[in-house]
């Protein structure tokens, strides 16, 4: 890893550990290249607030007028919602999962784009909700590269990295480019490492590579801005307003929030096993950089224990918590099923004096630890928390948050014979990818050419779901004979994305 501490607009502190290649012993140094994943958002948002400045278009343009491709689309969105993940479009990384294209596919911006410009439905009309994802900021940046007539990496290199002399980062956009000084990306299994490869290299969302010299530059602008100005920063980091008067602490590629007493502002950034951190206090003016390439959250931690070090005369002590133990009783009154997405259920449930939790209908659950106030942590995943109320239970992992609302599933049992008539090859036109439903041991099965198999349990008598986040819960269709024509599928970040019965 590679980590700085920008005070005043001047590093104070930094410093490298560890190894950027594996093969050949490379050490990380200040000028090692990372991708800093989602951190990349900031400054796509960055570029359309100049754009905006500058005439080239409005924030509270309908997207339909860059992108005519999807004037079938049933709602006005705007620029705006692209950067601020209100705007309802599914996720590309679902959408490529759904195709059986992970992270290691070699997949150029080009081909990222095209994909998203064939997108016929939306998950939820824009402004309704916020919905954390990647589509928004592809989609963002080809809106900017034609009103600019110019590759997104030029502009990016124009707008921000010519002028902040961030001279060894750079916007990738074809996986077959060469990084000059690049980490390679890795993932522990046991106790070894194991490479983990990304070759998905779509513009705006993701794919910036940057070093710890250049990063910091970066973070000392939105300390003592040198190219934009303060007022750029407040727009990039004011509360998003939902249609209904909700405010998400989310703004334009950055977010808000309230840490031990502090005001801050921050975007974290993972993919693969690159990490990337940014986390700024602007009351005392102090920033944390942090760069990455191994899976986990240590990252993150070591970002809030250097503000916990740095700046403890500043905080604010959060308080203890009123109530620190429960009676069995009361801990069952958490006991149930929590819908997270469609097809995507916790199930909480009490064994002896503790609560457990674990996906439904799955074997493996794990113990919480019991924070206090009806918060409770995850042992296995560090950084994450359920914190119950009546009918739902929020979900923190890392910097997201997610509420998953308390539901009563009444699983049915069918029968092979029942199974039969959803057996069959269904195409997705949308995104052309073919699925055969086939029953194997009295279940019935998903089968994809590159995803495998992926197990069906029966919701309801017309609906089916999985354990797979993007292949979620299969919705049937009938035709008036009452024959299989269809299913939607939902899941994580996707909604009714059809199917039709090709056979």
């Amino acid at each position: 890893m590679a980590v700085a501490i920008i005070k005043n607009g001047k590093v104070i502190y930094k410093k490298t550990y560890g190894l950027a290649n594996l093969e050949n012993k490379t050490p990380v140094t200040d000028s090692t290249a990372f991708n800093i994943a989602s951190v990349s958002k900031q400054f796509t948002a960055f570029i359309a607030l100049l754009a905006e400045q500058e005439g080239k278009l409005s924030l509270d343009d309908d997207i339909k007028t860059y992108l005519p491709e999807l004037s079938h689309l049933p709602h006005k969105i705007t620029v705006r919602q692209l950067a601020n993940h209100t705007h309802g479009l599914p996720n590309f990384t679902e959408i490529k999962k759904l195709q059986g294209f992970g992270d290691e596919f070699k997949l150029t911006n080009n081909e990222g784009v095209q994909t998203l410009l064939n997108i016929k439905s939306i998950n939820f009309s824009p402004g309704e909700n916020y919905q954390y994802n990647n589509t928004g900021f592809t989609l963002l940046a080809e809106i900017l590269h034609r009103v600019y007539k110019k590759d997104f990496k030029q502009i990016a290199k124009e707008s921000i990295f010519d002028p902040l002399q961030m001279k060894n980062t750079m916007v990738i956009d074809d996986p077959d480019t060469i990084i000059p000084n690049t980490a390679k990306s890795y993932r522990l299994k046991g106790n070894s490492f194991l490479k983990f490869p990304i070759a998905q290299m779509v513009d705006g969302s993701s794919n910036i590579y940057t070093t710890l010299d250049d990063l910091s530059k970066w973070a000392a602008n939105f300390q003592n801005p040198v190219q934009g100005n303060r007022e750029t920063y407040d727009k990039m980091q004011n509360n998003t307003v939902l249609n209904a008067g909700k405010i998400i602490e989310y703004g334009l590629g950055l977010q808000t929030e309230r840490y031990k007493g502090l005001d801050i502002v921050f975007h974290g950034g993972g993919t693969v096993g690159y990490r990337a951190y940014i986390l700024h206090v602007p009351s005392e003016q102090f920033s944390i950089v942090f760069l990455g390439n191994k899976q986990g959250f240590e990252g993150l931690q070591i970002a809030y224990q250097l503000v916990d070090f740095f700046l403890a005369n500043q905080q604010r002590s959060p308080g203890l918590p009123q109530k620190t133990a429960y009676t069995l009783s009361e801990l069952r009154e958490f006991e149930g099923v929590y819908e997270l997405n469609p097809g995507n259920y916790l199930e909480i449930s009490t064994k002896g004096k503790d609560l457990y939790v674990g996906t439904y209908n799955q074997k493996d659950k794990e113990p919480l630890q019991l924070i206090g106030d009806s918060q409770f942590k995850i042992m296995s995943i560090p950084t994450a928390t359920l914190t119950f109320h009546s009918k739902s239970v929020t979900f923190r992992i890392a910097d997201f948050t997610y509420t998953a609302k308390k539901v009563i599933l009444h699983l049915p049992k069918v029968e092979k014979t029942a199974l039969k008539q959803f057996v069959g090859f269904y195409r997705n036109s949308e995104f052309n990818t073919i699925y055969q439903l086939a029953i194997e041991n009295n279940k019935l099965i998903a089968k994809h050419p590159l995803n495998g198999d992926i197990e069906l349990y029966p919701f309801n008598p017309t609906s089916f779901y999985s354990t797979t986040e993007y292949f979620g819960r299969l919705d049937f269709k009938f035709d008036k004979n009452n024959k299989v024509t269809q299913f939607m599928l939902s899941g994580a970040n996707i909604l009714n994305i059809e199917f039709k019965k090709i056979n």
